[in-house]
């Protein structure tokens, strides 16, 4: 017979990168949350050869490391798992509020702060805007699609109205042309204000494409 499971909560050390030093200001603030088994030091260096000086990118880090494979040489990350799911859903949300209000709320002003989210990140990015209080200006997903268990109902208006972008590769090994369309349908009934696009390659990230969706969105006349 199976017992029934406990909990207890504890505080637990969380890893972070930043793209640039900390300054009083940046014109622009983007929390970048990586994919499955990605480590942050490895994943921000996509977004450091932007060459951006008027953006700092932060880089949390997903609170689950594991060895990739069995040589253990290589470690990943990871946001959460099915297994006792819900509390880690919570968990990643109360963190990822409180690297938003240390740095927005108490080290730097910005002018925009939005969400870029890879792969398994963008599941993440969505459960987080769905239950933070916190304002955005935006939600970029890349080769990712939004999770079914958000109530898109009732999401605030005011994250509904942030800009909400899908980008795709058209050879995209994980999401087929279906679920992505099915996604983007989703959000487009619920009311969200959700754009998508398509980029010639795998689920990767490429510099090419990073370049232009950040010159497109920071340079947006929404924003």
């Amino acid at each position: 017979m199976l017992q029934e499971p406990h909990h207890y909560t504890i505080k637990k050390t969380a890893r972070y990168y930043l793209s640039g030093p900390v300054k009083d200001y940046y014109p622009h603030v983007c929390f970048v949350l990586h994919g499955y088994g990605q480590l942050v030091p490895y994943f921000l260096r996509h977004f450091e050869e932007l060459g951006r000086k008027d953006t700092l990118f932060i880089a949390p880090e997903g609170l689950h490391r594991f060895y990739l494979n069995e040589t253990q040489r290589r470690v990943g990350a990871s946001w959460m798992t099915k297994e006792d799911r819900l509390n880690d859903i919570d968990d990643y949300c109360r963190y990822l509020d409180q690297l938003y209000e240390h740095f927005i709320d108490k080290v730097l002003v910005a002018d925009t702060v939005g969400v870029f989210a890879f792969s398994q990140g963008v599941a993440t990015g969505t459960r987080w805007l769905h239950n933070s209080r916190n304002p955005f200006d935006y939600f970029l997903n890349y080769a990712g699609t939004f999770p079914p268990d958000v109530n898109y109902d009732t999401t605030s208006n005011r994250v509904k109205k942030i800009l909400w972008r899908m980008y795709v590769g058209r050879e995209d090994e994980f999401i087929s042309q279906q679920k992505f369309e099915e996604s983007f349908d989703l959000l487009s009934m619920k009311g969200f204000n959700i754009e998508r696009d398509f980029y010639e390659g795998p689920h990767k990230l490429l510099k090419p494409v990073l370049q232009d969706l950040f010159d497109r969105i920071i340079g947006s006349s929404i924003l």
